[in-house]
């Protein structure tokens, strides 16, 4: 047991699953109006717009700086999975077809420079966000990557803030991320032990 309390992605598991916990008891819609109207604010529109969205961007340039430059395969690993979990979230979209908050409610507050495809289940935003951020943290376990776990969570509060998703989209996008990454992971580790065996 003291094991899995030490491992970061079973404590991310744990905290993914409290937190849909509490949306199912608080209700999906009341949640994402109180986050969009609730704390609603010209402050958090300015961290959310100049700060929280410029250190998103640095998460997909670390990673390449990191393959690029120092020739560190977890960077692209990294950049891997943040693109894949990106690209079946926007297929999952397709199957789910679930309307996006302003179609539901007329009074959304919409800010910032999201992208705006026509379904809203599951956020690729998030997908995207956390793949990068689950796959750096497999690979390096240092202070960066948790920074980059904090970030995610960020990203996950801000598409709920700005008016582009439901907490459940950001949720379960968190979910799928942690699973296509631990199962890229195990991918990985499995060729790259095949083709040491063979060298």
């Amino acid at each position: 047991m003291k094991n899995f309390a030490k491992n970061p992605i079973f404590l991310l598991f744990a905290v993914l699953a409290f937190l849909l916990i509490v949306v199912l008891l608080v209700g999906n819609e009341s949640l994402f109006l109180f986050i969009n109207q609730g704390l609603a604010n010209q402050y958090l529109d300015f961290i959310v717009l100049y700060i929280f969205i410029p250190l998103f961007v640095l998460m997909g340039i670390i990673p390449g700086i990191l393959f690029v430059f120092k020739k560190d395969i977890s960077g692209l690993f990294t950049l891997f999975s943040g693109g894949f979990c990106y690209i079946i979230g926007n297929l999952i979209k397709l199957i789910f077809k679930m309307p996006r908050p302003y179609v539901i409610f007329s009074d959304v507050r919409i800010i910032g420079p999201w992208h705006m495809s026509q379904y809203s289940f599951p956020s690729t935003t998030t997908m995207l966000a956390f793949g990068l951020a689950i796959a750096f943290l497999i690979e390096k376990k240092d202070k960066l990557s948790y920074f980059f776990l904090a970030l995610a969570f960020l990203v996950g509060f801000t598409v709920i803030y700005t008016g582009f998703h439901f907490p459940e989209d950001v949720i379960f996008g968190a979910f799928l991320s942690l699973l296509f990454v631990y199962l890229l992971k195990k991918i990985k580790d499995k060729l790259f032990n095949e083709k040491n065996l063979h060298s």
